[in-house]
């Protein structure tokens, strides 16, 4: 016998004589232990995914799931804290209860739309982090504490009250004269003059204030620096006051100067229940402090590309557009035009619905809708008849409902007017719905929204159309649109979509449709510069170029949540 027939016999001759159950139960165990270990792994893998899976990641960098969760937490606590905070002006009388529930229902809004916020916020702190170091951009410790003893405290709060000095306009130009605008001046002069000298503010608006707040004597009201727009140079000059008192007269607008007083300042405070309402919410406060600090680094990049974006003269370009409102539904649908009289039961189109199908009313409807009919068929106009329809609305213009997408009507009229086959002149009817009996000419049909701007482009874009003469032309076939020309605009001057797009594009270049604020737009580059920027550009960037820059960056970096990408590196956003 071979060593492996002589092996294989022991074996089974020892588990002839062997303990059977003893076999059974070392079987059971290991089945047990294999199980075991096949569930730890199953819970290592869903507590991995549940902790330290990447949430959002960010051309390589993340942020896990985890933490996520905390900074959910966190946003989630912000906005209680807040909606306290308010509740706690409106109590001392610094919000009336009108500004504080209007600010309640936003921070309402802004808790539905948390989840997305997040990750916009997340996605944000990634980016920012990258482009900072990029540009050598840091926050120390002193700015991180000094941001982190304002979002524990609550904000100095100011109490204003403005004074308008209306410049009076020369009768024939219609705009101020030397002379008017010297008056002006002088009378506003005298009015600081009377305030430093202990004059009462509130009658010296009633007396001498144009605007509105002069009936309650020049008073806004309470006002942190927040909520006040500093772009506004009159708040501005109000908020840099060290103490209670007016402004020297600032000039607003050519017509208008103003005079701010601060009547009281209510200085920022450590917020007394923060710790306990922090520790109540368990509330990670390492993270929470890193977040600040996130914010922080923000601020301070925003300043150091302030300063980049503001350095002039910059490559400028002269543009014109169209634009078209994006209707509610689909874009992308057909649309059909048709003509109808309504013929209602009892002429009540409201109240037809709830008429019993066997009421005389809709025979006598029907009737009228059968007469109506054949009126139409024998050569009468249907707008001759739109007087009888009981569709005031669509009466006043002949019958015409104007251009509806696919899905716009009630079934049975839907139907009829997207049946195929139709010619235009074609009469449907009578139809009925909910409503009582529709008589329907056929008007036409015609490409989605969407397509038809396309199709302008591609027109728009041959060097042989006069894009301005086209563009004007378009208004009559394009319900609603608009066409202008914004002259020359830098780039961190415009919504960074449409500034992206505009600077791929040489001189003479159009661009393809581009949704901007529930938009369809198609623009025109005339001309290319390079010129100094404006007065209104270097406030605009000012106020929110940081923000344009930073979205076109956003729109070229890889970007992945939940471990799918959703957004692939694109080109440089430089100009």
């Amino acid at each position: 016998m071979n060593p492996i027939a002589q092996l294989r016999a022991k074996i089974a001759a020892w588990y002839q004589t062997s303990d059977k159950s003893a076999l059974t139960n070392v079987a059971f165990l290991a089945a047990i232990a294999l199980s075991t270990l096949l569930l730890a792994g199953v819970l290592a893998v869903s507590w991995w995914s549940d902790n330290y899976a990447p949430a959002v990641e960010v051309n390589g960098t993340s942020i896990s799931v985890g933490e996520a969760k905390a900074r959910g937490q966190i946003e989630s606590f912000r906005l209680d804290l807040e909606s306290a905070r308010i509740r706690a002006r409106v109590s001392a009388g610094t919000l009336t209860n009108e500004e504080g529930n209007a600010q309640l229902q936003q921070l309402s809004d802004a808790g539905t739309n948390l989840s997305s916020q997040l990750t916009s916020n997340m996605i944000d702190a990634l980016l920012v982090a990258q482009l900072a170091a990029e540009k050598g951009v840091t926050v120390d410790q002193a700015a991180i504490d000094a941001a982190w003893t304002e979002e524990i405290s609550t904000p100095e709060l100011r109490l204003l009250r403005r004074i308008s000095i209306k410049v009076a306009s020369d009768p024939k130009s219609g705009v101020p004269t030397e002379a008017s605008i010297a008056a002006a001046q002088q009378r506003a002069d005298a009015i600081v003059a009377e305030i430093k000298a202990g004059g009462d503010v509130s009658a010296i608006a009633k007396r001498e204030s144009s605007d509105s707040y002069a009936a309650e004597g020049g008073r806004i009201g309470w006002s942190s620096k927040a909520e006040d727009p500093l772009s506004d140079p009159g708040y501005a000059a109000a908020w840099d006051l060290t103490a209670p008192g007016p402004t020297e007269a600032i000039t607003q607008s050519l017509d208008q100067l103003v005079i701010f007083y601060v009547e009281q300042i209510r200085p920022a405070q450590v917020d007394p229940n923060f710790e306990v309402s922090a520790n109540d919410a368990k509330i990670d406060m390492g993270l929470y402090k890193k977040v600040v600090g996130e914010r922080a680094l923000q601020a301070a990049l925003s300043t150091v590309v302030t300063a980049e974006l503001l350095v002039d003269p910059v490559e400028q370009r002269d543009l014109s557009y169209v634009a078209v409102p994006v209707p509610q539904g689909n874009s992308e649908a057909e649309e059909v035009l048709a003509r109808h009289l309504l013929f209602s039961p009892n002429d009540d189109s409201k109240g037809a619905s709830s008429l019993d199908a066997a009421d005389p009313a809709w025979a006598a409807a029907e009737a009228e809708a059968k007469a109506a009919y054949d009126k139409i068929a024998s050569g009468v106009s249907m707008e001759s008849l739109a007087d009888q329809s009981d569709d005031p609305g669509s009466a006043k213009n002949g019958g015409l409902l104007g251009w509806a997408a696919k899905g716009s009507y009630v079934p049975a009229f839907e139907n009829a007017v997207w049946a195929e086959g139709l010619q235009v002149g074609d009469l449907l009817g009578p139809i009925k719905t909910e409503y009582g009996y529709h008589v329907i000419q056929f008007e036409g049909r015609r490409q989605g929204l969407t397509l038809r701007m396309e199709l302008l482009a591609k027109e728009l874009a041959d060097p042989t159309v006069d894009f301005d003469t086209r563009a004007q032309a378009a208004i009559q076939e394009f319900d609603g649109m608009t066409t202008d020309n914004l002259g020359f605009t830098s780039r961190y001057s415009l919504n960074a979509q449409i500034g992206s797009a505009a600077w791929e594009l040489p001189a003479g270049g159009v661009s393809s449709v581009q949704t901007l604020n529930g938009q369809l737009v198609i623009f025109k580059v005339n001309a290319v510069e390079v010129r100094a920027l404006t007065d209104e550009q270097k406030s605009t960037i000012e106020s929110s170029g940081f923000l344009i820059w930073l979205d076109g960056q956003r729109q070229i970096a890889t970007i992945a949540i939940d471990g799918k990408v959703v957004q692939e590196a694109g080109g440089s956003p430089a100009p």
